[in-house]
């Protein structure tokens, strides 16, 4: 099977979870929230299934789909806890559903390698498939629904118009290698996806109940948040996505030369550090205002990539580049929904985030497209080298020095338009 066909397994996850949070966080608005958590988990379940029996490969793409589900979930389990708990629980209870998704993403890989390893592919699908019953078994027992003004219809022209233009973006990061990235295919997908991106924002401001509110997305408090998910995910992504291919390749690509279960161990010092960085944003965001902790978070994700320009030829430089970009996602991304829900009206949390969670996505296949290119870019008979691994820690470097520059403009003008007091 040709690996730009093998790799549809991957990126079909991807797109399912860039393209669902919207669509899934307002149909879970209200008094759906309960029914549309436990269809989604159960979903999930399946697709797992799917892709444990042996099917068949489209089986195997359409079950992995199905997981892609799951990324849309979180936005509603924002929403649960901020209706459930008092305000001063709901911070740490939004921090640490944040810190449970860096930990699962950081920690999966790694395990999933050595289950692969102890009992093949199919025994690690068998494991996850366990554990999504778990999760159906739990949510049944304590997700409870909304409050009832969240209901109301759903925008389905609105979910029509941004899947599709979401879809065409990623699409053309995701096949800008294979198409070439001067080709015409690759600049009609893009040219197309920016039509569909206007028609998009045209159609939601005219809405008076869209799928996603852009004006409360372009809030001061907010917007910080968005910019700090799409740029902050493109450096601390170019870095993760550059750090697995220098720890796999041979010593003819100036690489490590280990294997992909060391490369999946690579992932702990950034799951660990997340927590850190859980615990740094909830003791400093108090003292400094939330907002700062955005810029503070993408300097961090700047200081990783740095580490990675200047060492990168022992394991432990490249666990050391990992801790520092873990510290900064747990004071970054573990910030963002309380940045968000500070502002926006209780109804619309499930829907607000979920925009965040698209804005992420796009940023974390924008920062591992980067990657490729420059490794390409530099790459000698074929190999990556020593130099395209500097150059694309370098640019990281740039991109989250401008993330970490635009969210601090963002947190002053955010202080003085929701009337904050000055930290001084």
């Amino acid at each position: 099977m040709p690996l730009s066909l093998a790799q549809w397994s991957l990126t079909v996850t991807l797109f399912v979870g860039a393209l669902s949070p919207p669509l899934i966080g307002r149909l879970g608005a209200g008094t759906r929230r309960r029914t549309v958590t436990i269809i989604c988990l159960a979903l999930v379940s399946i697709g797992t299934l799917m892709a444990a029996l042996p099917l068949g490969f489209e089986a195997l793409v359409a079950g992995r789909a199905l997981q892609g589900l799951g990324f849309g979930i979180t936005p509603l389990a924002f929403a649960a806890a901020r209706d459930q708990l008092p305000e001063a629980q709901a911070r740490r209870a939004l921090a640490t559903i944040s810190l449970a998704n860096v930990m699962s993403a950081g920690l999966g890989f790694p395990i999933a390698a050595v289950i692969a390893d102890l009992l093949g592919v199919k025994g690690a699908f068998w494991i996850a498939f366990g554990f999504t019953l778990v999760s159906v078994a739990v949510a049944l027992k304590v997700i409870p629904p909304g409050a009832a003004d969240g209901d109301g219809p759903v925008d389905w022209i609105g979910a029509l118009l941004l899947g599709a233009a979401t879809f065409g973006v990623l699409l053309a990061i995701s096949r800008a290698e294979v198409w070439g990235y001067g080709s015409t295919a690759l600049r009609a997908v893009l040219g197309l996806s920016a039509v569909l991106l206007v028609a998009t924002v045209c159609w939601l401001l005219r809405r008076t109940n869209p799928l996603v509110d852009l004006r409360v997305a372009m809030r001061p408090g907010v917007l910080g948040a968005h910019v700090a998910g799409l740029l902050g995910g493109v450096g601390m992504y170019l870095m993760m996505a550059t750090i697995m291919v220098l720890v796999q390749a041979g010593p003819e690509a100036d690489g490590l030369g280990r294997s992909v279960t060391w490369a999946g161990f690579m992932l702990v010092p950034y799951a660990v550090a997340s927590v850190v960085g859980n615990r740094i944003a909830l003791v400093l965001g108090p003292v400094i205002g939330p907002d700062l902790l955005l810029p503070l978070g993408c300097l961090a994700f700047g200081a990783s990539n740095l580490v990675l320009a200047l060492w990168h030829d022992q394991l432990w430089q490249i666990a050391l580049a990992m801790l520092i970009g873990g510290i900064g996602s747990g004071t970054t991304f573990n910030s963002i929904p309380w940045l968000v829900v500070r502002v926006v009206p209780a109804a619309e949390t499930g829907s607000a985030l979920a925009l965040n969670v698209v804005v992420r996505m796009l940023g974390f296949a924008m920062g591992s497209a980067l990657s490729v290119a420059v490794l390409a870019h530099f790459a000698e008979d074929g190999h990556p080298n020593d130099t395209g691994y500097s150059g694309a820690a370098w640019l990281g470097l740039l991109i989250c020095v401008v993330a970490a520059a635009v969210c601090a403009w963002q947190a002053r003008t955010a202080r003085v338009a929701l009337d904050l007091p000055t930290v001084r």
